[in-house]
């Protein structure tokens, strides 16, 4: 499921990347830090919004998570396509933004703009469900998991169109079972696969809201999420709906949690869904600016915190 809000947003251009292109497990990915594995032995996977790794934003991010946690970045090319040029941004926005006043030049620059949007973001959101590329992003996380050093841990975070794969990981096991009449069986399938899971303004998991909680159940993987109060999605509504159920099923979060689950929902009030990824910095959106560095820091505190 997608909104018109998943393909608007800035670009930014306050860093560059200064990561690689490389192929992990048959995955064009790119790679942020693992220079000093003194600094840590754990992995994040970083399954982006729509633009993937056409956006420089999501390099820029995952950069900024790999120099704040040491541990190694990877986004895999996973999205339909290769994901959507940044460029539809701009005509999104346009097609978003109220006009001051209601001009002929204003009224047709919004049909251009919609007209020239509507035949690249409808097929894209036909055939770039997750669901369709989850086998591929499975198989490369258990790839990953099993390439750790000992004592390494596996993250994954998780953005827009990323945090339905980032949250349906969570149940998983660090390799599939043995099927019945099988020999050689591994322990890994009885062990979970993802040790620690971030993502921000989901979209697609609205429709199944159940799939957090079992996330969260199952291996009691922990568990968090920035919330955009006015996402046109997974708002502050359905965060709460979604919070009360963990409570009533797990309890509350944390250390008072006896059986050991951890869960955070963070709401960032006045943010709009993108903000974790494409938040205008340095143009007079304070709100969602202030988000998306608060939203960066709450990922990073929880890798640092469960992952190493």
């Amino acid at each position: 499921m997608s909104c018109p809000a998943c393909f608007s947003g800035s670009t930014h251009d306050h860093a560059e990347p200064r990561g690689t292109i490389e192929t992990i497990h048959g995955v064009r990915t790119y790679v942020a830090g693992g220079s000093d594995p003194s600094k840590s032995k754990s992995t994040i996977i970083y399954l982006p919004d729509i633009f993937s790794l056409k956006l420089v934003n999501n390099k820029i991010l995952a950069d900024d998570y790999a120099t704040a946690t040491g541990c190694t970045v990877y986004i895999p090319d996973v999205v339909y396509g290769g994901g959507m040029s940044p460029s539809l941004m701009d005509k999104m926005n346009v097609v978003l933004t109220p006009n001051p006043t209601w001009t002929i030049g204003g009224v047709l620059s919004k049909i251009y703009a919609a007209i020239t949007l509507i035949p690249q973001a409808v097929p894209f959101m036909i055939l770039a469900d997750p669901k369709k590329v989850y086998p591929q992003i499975l198989g490369y996380a258990r790839g990953v998991k099993a390439d750790l050093p000992a004592g390494g841990k596996l993250g994954v975070c998780g953005f827009c169109w990323g945090a339905w794969p980032s949250t349906k990981l969570c149940v998983e096991t660090a390799t599939e079972a043995v099927r019945e009449g099988g020999s050689g069986a591994d322990d890994r399938s009885t062990v979970r696969l993802i040790d620690a899971q971030f993502n921000g303004h989901p979209s697609y998991i609205v429709k199944t809201p159940q799939m957090i909680v079992d996330a969260v159940k199952k291996f009691k993987v922990p568990y968090t999420v920035a919330v955009a109060s006015d996402d046109m999605q997974f708002n502050k509504t359905e965060a709460e709906k979604v919070e009360a159920t963990l409570r009533s099923e797990v309890g509350e979060p944390g250390g008072s949690n006896p059986q050991g689950y951890a869960y955070e929902f963070r709401m960032y009030d006045g943010c709009v869904h993108g903000f974790c990824v494409r938040a205008p910095v340095g143009k007079k959106d304070d709100v969602n600016e202030k988000g998306f560095f608060e939203s960066k820091q709450q990922a990073i505190d929880w890798f640092n915190k469960y992952l190493n």
